[in-house]
């Protein structure tokens, strides 16, 4: 190659300190100079998408259309994804136990609050309240109760996250990174609710369910 004396005219970080220390842009012309090589000297071409899940796609076909080799950005980073993949499926696997959890709880209660109503439920349905209007005034409660508690745990989870991502962060390794890296998806809000609901649907159907079977003259009779 060539030593051909540059000007420094900015500084760019792409948020790695591994690439930064590492890398230099100049023109394509002064490249070219410095590898000693003619105008048609050229070792990589970075292709940059709007949408990062078409890089697979747009892969095969440059190298099946243009006769070159193709490396997406998900083969070339395949064990930070798998990493990654990994600390996703213990997160969703903790969540999914304490919903689970909170779902026993919420059947707990209802149960509870079943044993309790026997006398009120016997009159409903002695004054023609029928066993499947008993289990929609239960199953309102199971739903009423995953509601609200779905939308606390929304904005408690949501100021949480505000809080963490207001907090300093500074690494040598990350310079474009002042705070802590938050993630604001609707998807995983949208799971959370999601599952909230269905979790306390079915912990509130098996006592709604114990609630429609209850015979009136039963319990008035044991009195």
């Amino acid at each position: 190659g060539s030593i051909i004396p540059l000007k420094i005219v900015g500084i760019f970080q792409s948020g790695l300190a591994t690439v930064d220390n590492v890398q230099s842009y100049v023109n394509l012309k002064t490249a070219q100079q410095l590898q000693g090589g003619g105008n048609d000297y050229i070792s990589d071409i970075n292709v940059k998408l709007w949408d990062m899940e078409l890089a697979p796609k747009m892969s095969k076909e440059i190298s099946s259309q243009h006769k070159l080799t193709a490396v997406d950005i998900k083969t070339a980073n395949a064990q930070f994804d798998t990493g990654s993949a990994a600390r996703n499926l213990i997160t969703y696997v903790v969540s999914i136990t304490l919903l689970t959890v909170a779902g026993f709880g919420i059947y707990n209660i209802l149960n509870m609050l079943i044993y309790e109503k026997m006398n009120d439920i016997a009159i409903l349905k002695a004054t023609g309240f029928s066993g499947n209007d008993v289990k929609l005034i239960f199953m309102s409660q199971a739903i009423l109760i995953g509601l609200v508690g779905g939308i606390l745990g929304l904005l408690l989870g949501l100021a949480g996250s505000f809080m963490i991502d207001n907090i300093p962060y500074n690494t040598p390794s990350l310079p474009s990174i002042s705070t802590y890296p938050v993630t604001y998806d609707y998807q995983y809000y949208l799971i959370g609710i999601s599952f909230a609901l269905v979790s306390t649907f079915l912990a509130g159907y098996l006592p709604a369910k114990k609630a429609e079977k209850i015979d009136p003259v039963d319990i008035i009779r044991g009195q």
